[in-house]
């Protein structure tokens, strides 16, 4: 059985600008479905709110370890931009840039989606 969803998020710099619709699909093996579950959702019994009722749907964004400059550990010379580059006033000046690790929210986010609990499908059957 495929469960498609749909979500509408900001879009991404490639796409245009406003909200875009994204739609990702979760298959289930038949022996993870009861019976007469299957078969009201095949024969299109069930409608779309009484259809999401039986499934859970869970989302998780991890945080992730990323390498950032230590901007109170580092030192960086004075200069200007000429010609794309960064030029140092002073030429025996060389920059001292240290770096550390810091926890921040991952770009991703993770979607787990169970079946409802026996219960909520038994009312299907």
């Amino acid at each position: 059985m495929k469960v498609t969803y749909w979500y509408k998020a900001p879009s991404t710099a490639t796409e245009e600008s406003g909200d875009a619709y994204y739609t990702f699909s979760v298959y289930f093996r038949t022996d993870e479905i009861s019976p007469g579950l299957f078969r009201e959702v095949s024969a299109g019994k069930v409608g779309r709110s009484g259809a999401a009722e039986l499934f859970e749907i869970s989302t998780s964004r991890p945080s992730i370890q990323q390498e950032v400059i230590d901007e109170a550990n580092s030192t960086f010379c004075d200069g200007y931009y000429s010609d794309g580059g960064w030029v140092h006033t002073n030429t025996t000046c060389e920059d001292r840039v240290t770096y550390r690790q810091v926890a921040s929210l991952s770009p991703y986010v993770s979607v787990k989606v169970d079946l409802a609990p026996p219960s909520l499908q038994a009312a299907v059957d």
